[in-house]
């Protein structure tokens, strides 16, 4: 039994007077973390922010996993959350940032510069947000059709490839239903011009996918509007230097490769309408409710998030990533490699894919509150939870994709001091740059000009607690924020010293 031994890991963790470090560190290995004793939602508060940060319980580490310059992008929410969020973390899983509102981000490139692509919280528009953190630009779907939650992404021409989706009345014309069925949920994507909205492309796929292609009539029986039934479910869209696009439709199980100029389906593959022969048993089209279809290698292989489980279909799990290798010319594909999700996790909707600079692989598992990455041929390098592993699945805590990019913030905000029980806290939501925190006394409030310098103080993690002298050096103090060549890059207000100190660090919200 070894709850004793790691509940006073805990304790002392908590308790035990910390210099330079305010935060609660990642677990290693918890069993009571996984069934729900740190709380359905682990996380902390801190004292110099409002900001939230994550308490995450490591389950594989490996030195290949981290990346000073590379940082974790971690939307979420859940029935266990108040409001949704982002979060940013660095290589060791501390916050760099966090701010609520948004459901879903990445980072991605647009003209010359980074953003992070976030989906407002009630779903009404997708925000670019610059390293100030500001929304530099909207996007929203046009010509009547409602913004579908599932994909932004910005193409290679710089345009803005977005899911749409609505309800229909059916054409039995052109989309062959059975008898009865007078609505449907028809889904499809959008090429938006970013800076006026324009819509330059429209695809639907009504016009492409038959009705015999979808694996389960669910939810509705489509005889009003409020029971379409959702038939295609287009969960990801990607542009090529072609101009072509290659799109995923979950509830067909089925990837398509779209004409950027016709609009007319080039192929499919997976699915009842597969056009490729598997040379790996069935192994590379047996995908079922698959997410995040990405093309690698110019168009030779494709990576998916392969849930393992969709409506009306028998579980293929557990859920696992692939990578496709394609041979056009002869029409063929097989399994490269495949990345087994840990503990044989099931996913049962959402989730993501991402394929490293590096060659390493990086899993979200949507539902359940997990991340996973792994070296190319398909080990497992590192696995951190999230949430508690008992609630998997449950909604408690989810998230739609993780991925990890680089990224340089430089928020308009300034660093954010505390004093609490005579204990100094500082830290700055969003900056990437900050090496160092140092510590002057002044005279005079706002006179930094005239300060004494103190000391130095190592920045690591969101949050660095730290001991003033107990002989004050003037009436008030601040603190600077340091980058790696020692330059300033921000300050705190002036604050008067405090006139009470104590051991211990303060409880932080477990």
């Amino acid at each position: 039994m070894r709850y004793p031994t790691i509940f006073l890991k805990l304790v002392v963790l908590l308790l035990l007077t910390c210099e330079s470090l305010a935060d609660i560190p990642p677990l290693y290995r918890s069993r009571p973390y996984d069934i729900g004793a740190f709380d359905r939602w682990p996380h902390q508060l801190y004292h110099s922010s409002n900001a939230i940060g994550p308490i995450m319980n490591v389950h594989e580490e490996n030195p290949q996993c981290y990346n000073e310059s590379i940082y974790t992008v971690v939307p979420y929410w859940g029935k266990q959350v108040n409001i949704p969020g982002v979060m940013l973390l660095d290589t060791k899983g501390y916050l760099v940032w966090h701010t609520t509102g948004y459901v879903t981000a990445d980072i991605q490139y647009f003209r010359g510069e980074d953003y992070i692509v976030s989906l407002s919280e009630d779903s009404s528009y997708y925000a670019l947000l610059n390293s100030r953190y500001e929304e530099a630009y909207h996007i929203r779907s046009g010509n009547g059709w409602q913004l579908d939650a599932h994909e932004l992404t910005l193409s290679p021409s710089g345009t803005a490839l977005l899911v749409i989706n609505g309800v229909f009345a059916v054409n039995q014309t052109t989309f062959k239903a059975p008898l009865g069925v007078d609505f449907i949920l028809d889904t499809g994507f959008q090429e938006i011009e970013i800076e006026t909205g324009e819509v330059l492309f429209e695809w639907r796929a009504s016009d492409h996918y038959s009705f015999e292609e979808y694996y389960h009539f669910q939810p509705g029986d489509g005889k009003t509007e409020k029971t379409a039934p959702d038939l295609f479910h287009v969960n990801s869209i990607e542009k090529d230097d072609l101009g072509n696009y290659l799109i995923s439709c979950r509830m067909m199980s089925s990837i398509a490769y779209v004409d950027g100029r016709t609009g007319a389906v080039i192929w499919k593959l997976g699915g009842k309408a597969n056009m490729f022969k598997d040379l790996s048993g069935g192994a590379a089209t047996a995908f079922n409710g698959q997410h995040h279809a990405r093309f690698h290698k110019n168009g030779q292989i494709v990576s998916i998030f392969d849930n393992g489980n969709c409506p009306g279909r028998p579980v293929t799990g557990p859920t696992r990533g692939l990578t496709l290798v394609l041979d056009i010319d002869q029409m063929t594909v097989r399994l490269q490699h495949e990345y087994i999700s840990p503990n044989s996790v099931l996913t049962d909707n959402s989730g993501s894919m991402q394929i490293l600079d590096s060659g390493n692989v990086v899993l979200g598992f949507g539902p359940n509150a997990n991340w996973a990455e792994y070296a190319s041929n398909g080990s497992l390098l590192c696995n951190v939870h999230l949430g508690p592993e008992t609630f998997f699945n449950s909604g408690e805590i989810r998230t739609y994709r993780i991925s990890k990019s680089p990224w340089v913030g430089h928020p308009q905000s300034m660093p954010k001091i505390a004093v609490d029980d005579g204990r100094v806290y500082v830290s700055w939501n969003g900056a990437t740059e900050v090496s160092m925190w140092s510590l002057s006394g002044t005279n005079i409030e706002g006179a930094w000009e005239k300060s004494v310098f103190l000391g130095t103080f190592p920045k690591d993690g969101f949050e660095t607690e730290i001991s003033v002298p107990t002989n004050p050096m003037g009436r008030y103090f601040f603190i600077s924020a340091l980058d790696r060549a020692g330059q300033v890059l921000g300050s705190t207000p002036a604050v008067k010293w405090p006139t009470e100190f104590r051991p211990g660090i303060v409880h932080q919200g477990i």
